[in-house]
């Protein structure tokens, strides 16, 4: 015996099946009838509509077999027949070496004959078949062969029926349990058609009841004229859709509010008015407490506005505050710095800083609180006295290490996070890249901590290098572990570090500026001074943004190039 193989397809098969809700149902006349006229059409004492399903073919109709529902899939025949899109015919399985020894072969049926037309799905996929069996070895005619594929085509189109019809008792099913009444009217007799159990329960009739009533009679409105005109808009096409409110005593005496919303539908020529009803009861009452409320409220609005005022001038005072924390753009040693800072319309938390490290060491840094306001503002403000307190603890780490940078500067940041995390229970996080240059050797080491990746700029380069790839944000894990990305730079070798402000900055139409853009604008300046460079960047925001002004996030755009000396050798990047 040789069971048939798997299609690749099969799990997809399947599904699409079991989308047909029919494994495991009771037989059902129609399919019975189907069965029997297939074995009469070819003299045989066997038919089934079979459904393969992953381990077993199921029986939904077994046509001179009455105690079989199914059978598993790899000894079945419809197994073979479904990898066909003809009819599949066995005239003796006894001479057939995949089914000689099959237990349906050499078993009480015996059987010889064996016929499936493969039965397909509207999608395209075999759910089984519709075959015939003998016991006697005989070959089918032509004619058979093709009554069979015509059978099997008919019952594909009953299966594609049924899936709609489930499909329709299950919508009306979920409809039954929506407490919003809904109606669907035919729109050129304007009777009902169709009423959910909601809608049927506020007219106090049973399911069906409802059904032929015209619409004039299910619609509240004062006066008959005015009702019927208002169907005949519908029924007419001048009116597509229309807003009512309807009043209901509800169960206990009190007063209900419906709100009906009716829209008219035209699909293939056929026109329907969909009614739903829906409760806002809640709402009306809502309304009346608001109203109750809305002389208090004027008068307290009246004081917020005084208040945001006053706190938009301490907000103003607070941002030009903010700027006094940013270094002035300079030189160190032969390291030079530019800088561009844009606040958000909100106090903003952006900080970055950079200073020497000792005779020999340079740090620098961009951080980014997540949120804005007061709470973001602050959190950067302690995160910058952080780094500045630390300075003298960053240089003593460096001697203990023997200026190994790699190893310091995650030590740095893992220590920060530490501190970071201990303090605050706000929720709020922040990103940072951090980084150590050996102003001598040229070496640097960045640590990434869930910032966007600093970008390296080569002399004679015509492009923007990514250096980093993620990282833990700083304030997530008390212990977290980092690590850094090691370079050597070569004289003109250029660092940008910035903000997600800046490829996220968005425009009128909700696009943002983007990576691919703002590396465009530095490969364009690659040559050009880093004031230049700086004014660049901020001419290409201000011409996407509209304006300077009303940006959602800080933009901070932080830029370094290092020395000139020509005897700091060439550039390279040093092993992790």
């Amino acid at each position: 015996m040789i069971a048939a193989p798997i299609p690749s397809d099969d799990a997809q098969r399947v599904e699409n099946l079991d989308s047909y809700l029919l494994l495991d149902t009771p037989f059902e006349a129609v399919f019975d009838e189907i069965a029997s006229l297939a074995a009469k059409i070819c003299s045989v004492p066997y038919a089934l509509i079979t459904l393969v399903a992953k381990d077993r073919q199921w029986f939904k109709a077994a046509h001179g077999l009455k105690n079989l529902r199914e059978t598993p899939r790899d000894i079945s025949f419809c197994g073979h027949a479904i990898l066909h899109d003809e009819v599949f015919h066995v005239p003796d399985a006894s001479e057939d070496e995949r089914f000689s020894d099959n237990p349906f072969v050499t078993g009480e049926l015996s059987i010889r004959v064996y016929a499936g037309m493969p039965l397909t799905s509207e999608e395209g996929y075999k759910l089984g078949t519709l075959c015939v069996l003998s016991d006697r070895p005989a070959r089918l005619n032509d004619w058979q062969l093709e009554s069979l594929k015509q059978l099997s085509t008919v019952l594909s189109a009953l299966l594609k029926a049924r899936k709609r019809e489930a499909r329709l008792a299950l919508l009306g099913q979920v409809l039954n349990q929506l407490d919003d009444e809904v109606l669907l009217v035919d729109g050129r007799s304007t009777e009902c058609i169709y009423a959910n159990a909601a809608a049927c329960a506020a007219h106090d009739c049973a399911d069906t009841s409802l059904a032929g009533r015209k619409l004039a009679d299910l619609v509240q409105m004062e006066g008959r004229q005015e009702k019927e005109r208002l169907v005949d808009t519908f029924r007419t096409g001048q009116r597509d859709r229309a807003l009512l409110e309807q009043r209901r005593v509800g169960p206990a005496g009190e007063e209900r509010h419906l709100e009906l919303r009716m829209q008219r539908l035209t699909q293939n020529g056929l026109q329907v008015i969909v009614a739903i009803g829906h409760d806002v009861s809640e709402q009306k009452r809502l309304e009346q407490a608001r109203a109750e409320l809305h002389e208090d409220l004027e008068k307290r609005n009246l004081e917020l506005s005084r208040a945001y005022a006053k706190l938009s001038e301490e907000m103003a005072i607070a941002r030009e505050m903010q700027q006094r924390f940013l270094p002035a753009p300079k030189c160190i040693d032969s390291v030079r710095f530019d800088w561009l800072f844009r606040a958000s319309s909100f106090l903003g938390g952006d900080i970055f800083d950079f200073f020497p490290l000792g005779n020999r060491y340079l740090c620098f840094y961009v951080i980014d609180v997540s949120g804005h306001g007061l709470s973001a503002s602050l959190l950067a403000f302690y995160a910058q006295r952080q780094m500045v307190s630390g300075r003298q603890d960053m240089l003593q780490l460096l001697q203990a290490k023997q200026g190994d940078i790699g190893q310091v500067a995650p030590m740095v940041v893992r220590d920060f996070n530490s501190r970071f995390t201990s303090m605050t229970e706000s929720g709020l996080y922040l990103t940072m890249v951090f980084g150590i240059l050996d102003r001598e050797s040229g070496e640097v080491a960045l640590v990434q901590a869930g910032h966007p990746p600093a970008l390296l700029c080569r002399p004679g380069s015509p492009g923007v290098e990514a250096v980093g790839s993620g990282g833990l944000p700083i304030g997530i894990l008390d212990q977290a572990d980092y690590e850094s990305h090691l370079l050597r730079l070569a004289p003109g070798t250029r660092l940008y570090l910035y903000s997600d402000g800046v490829p996220d900055c968005e425009n009128g139409d909700d696009e943002v500026f983007g990576q691919e853009r703002m590396e465009r604008v530095l490969s364009q300046t690659r040559d050009r001074p880093l004031q230049e460079v700086k004014e660049a960047i901020n001419q290409a925001l201000t011409i996407w943004r509209g304006g300077d002004e009303g940006y959602k996030d800080d933009i901070t755009f932080l830029s370094m190039e290092f020395g000139t000396d020509p005897k700091r050798g060439t550039e390279q990047r040093l092993p992790n």
